[in-house]
């Protein structure tokens, strides 16, 4: 492993440049040249050293630290080395402190330390704070209130690390934040932390299951992107609520199976959404049943604070829901949704065809699968379903096998699409012969495929099709 200590020990590299040859990094101002090695790890710009005797002590002046304890053989180095590069700056500003370490590990700092080093960063009015703790989620690390009231921070990254309620917060500069496997020390902590980021445009949270905040609010007038993340789909006792009031919010995710209710409020500006979740619900606790009635309700009010949007994916497990919930009570119109992704975990394409009966004005439709789905679930049922008038791109991308399920919604879309003009799908390796198809087009006019090709083209060929000019392109 190369270290900084090793730097030393290294004889420098000569360099032997025909007098053609111009070094042209070497000829740009010091500003442009720190604007570069600010986007390296710490350890490749030490290594610059080594080019020239102009570069001999030039990283030393680079505004920005990027470390990790697995770069240092002995905790006393990796002190030293981060003391260091604090003491040059004393007295200026920095780009970024970026601090990776393991309290557990045998070169890892301990909290106070870690802790004395985000003070004199807050003080060094850093603009770009990421620290990751990666000692097995212990929160032993509470942060600094001094980093509450850095008015130079423009982008917040923080992991494993516990945050205190604020009693004055003042981040009129942050504009990003991330916050991943977060602890608080009081249910409101981060609540408050959030509204008082006046120009907050970009917010990511993955939540431990811990995390002590049954109910997180997200009140903010400038929040343009909201990731949430609780994960691990089933059942969970408590109920976990997220409400989101944000009108100039543009782009939503939710990755979270065990939070109860999402309140959607006041997002007019909301054009795309990924949503993966079932609310807090097993198989065994679908709205049909007659407590689930407030569920339904909530449901039904999450879809209406997303209605407006233009582009969604969407996961199979929450198609479920929607499904089920479905058949009791109409669901909401998407008359604004032009492009729509399905991850499907298995063939339960039943699912689909309901909700793209509320998606009058869709254009293009990816039919996606997790890397092995299960071959469960029934095929699309015999229905006068609605004709899909909109629709003109449909691209299945699950390596079809042939199977009766995979077949029965290619059918579904050729022969309920008037306006269908491309369906793309890919076979399964076993279905090619050889290597002679890579890329085939098939017409309504053409004549039956060659005798040595797979008999899926000779099926995909003749399924009927309500568009006289769509194509199927198998891939």
């Amino acid at each position: 492993m190369y270290t900084f200590m090793d730097v030393a020990g290294v004889k420098r590299a000569r360099f032997t440049n025909p007098p053609s040859e111009v070094d042209r990094l070497s000829g740009l101002p010091d500003c442009l040249i720190f604007h570069v090695l600010l986007n390296l790890p710490t350890k490749d710009v030490v290594k610059t050293s080594l080019l020239s005797t102009r570069w001999t002590t030039l990283w030393k002046h680079v505004p920005g630290l990027d470390v990790d304890t697995d770069d240092f053989k002995k905790l006393d180095t990796f002190v030293t080395f981060v003391d260091s590069f604090l003491e040059r700056n004393r007295g200026s500003s920095i780009h970024r402190f970026k601090l990776d370490y393991d309290t557990s590990d045998v070169v890892g700092p301990n909290t106070g330390l870690v802790k004395r080093w985000l003070d004199a960063a807050a003080r060094l009015k850093v603009k770009h704070l990421n620290v990751s703790d990666n000692s097995s989620q212990s929160w032993d690390l509470v942060m600094s209130p001094t980093v509450y009231t850095c008015s130079s921070l423009v982008s917040l990254r923080l992991l494993g690390i516990t945050l205190p309620n604020p009693e004055r917060v003042s981040l009129p500069s942050l504009k990003a934040m991330v916050l991943l496997l977060v602890e608080f020390n009081n249910k409101w902590a981060l609540e408050n932390l959030i509204s008082k980021c006046p120009v907050l445009e970009n917010f990511c949270i993955e939540r431990s299951h811990g995390d002590g905040i049954p109910i997180l609010r997200v009140h903010s007038k400038s929040l343009l992107t909201f990731m949430h993340d609780l994960g691990n789909h089933g059942y969970h006792g408590g109920d976990r609520i997220v409400e989101i009031d944000a009108p100039m919010l543009t782009y939503l995710r939710i990755r979270d199976g065990r939070t109860t209710s999402f309140i959607i409020k006041n997002t007019p500006s909301l054009v795309e959404v990924d949503i993966d979740t079932v609310f807090n619900l097993t198989s065994e606790r679908w709205l049909g049943v007659a407590n689930e009635v407030q569920k339904g309700e909530m449901v039904r009010d999450f879809l209406g604070g997303i209605s407006k949007v233009k582009n969604m994916t969407i996961a199979s497990s929450t198609l479920e829901v929607i499904y089920d919930y479905s058949r009791y009570v109409q669901l909401p119109v998407f008359r604004n949704l032009y492009s729509l992704r399905v991850r499907f975990n298995s063939y339960m394409w039943e699912m689909l065809p309901v909700f793209l009966e509320v998606c009058p004005n869709l254009k293009h439709l990816v039919v996606g699968t997790s890397e092995n789905p299960e071959m469960v679930g029934i095929p699309v049922i015999a229905r006068p379903w609605n004709l899909l008038s909109s629709l003109a791109y449909v691209d299945i991308e699950r390596h079809l096998k042939g199977e009766a399920l995979e077949m029965a919604l290619v059918g579904y879309f050729l022969e309920n699409s008037p306006n269908l003009r491309i369906l793309s799908v890919s076979l399964d390796d076993s279905l090619k012969k050889g290597e002679s198809v890579t890329k085939l087009t098939l017409s309504l006019y053409d004549d039956a495929p060659m005798k040595e090709e797979s008999d899926i083209f000779i099926e995909l060929l003749n399924f009927p099709r309500l568009s006289s000019s769509c194509q199927i392109v198998v891939c």
